[in-house]
């Protein structure tokens, strides 16, 4: 297994790109034993990023793995409020 891994997240994170995204988490997570999500560049989230991103902080847990958020935007973060969960909770430290 390699080093832990960084993957910048683009702009759009809203259903219309949601598979693009899960594909390329999926694929960075297989490879790695903590992946970090940089979010500094999402201008556009929606439900379906939060849902992607507990989904797959419970599936690295599964594995024995770590998913962690880092750099939220302020969009990122107003995400994660809407839908009443507290991002801080998955930030890198």
């Amino acid at each position: 297994m390699s080093e832990p891994r960084t993957l910048t997240l683009g702009p759009d994170c809203t259903i219309r790109t949601i598979r693009a995204l899960r594909d390329d988490l999926t694929a960075a997570l297989s490879d790695t034993p903590a992946l970090t999500l940089d979010c500094a560049g999402v201008e556009r989230a929606d439900v379906t990023f939060i849902q992607l991103v507990l989904a797959a902080a419970k599936t690295a847990g599964r594995q024995g793995k770590s998913l962690a958020l880092a750099n939220l935007s302020p969009v990122s973060e107003a995400a994660f409020q809407r839908a009443g969960l507290p991002a801080h909770t998955l930030l890198a430290s």
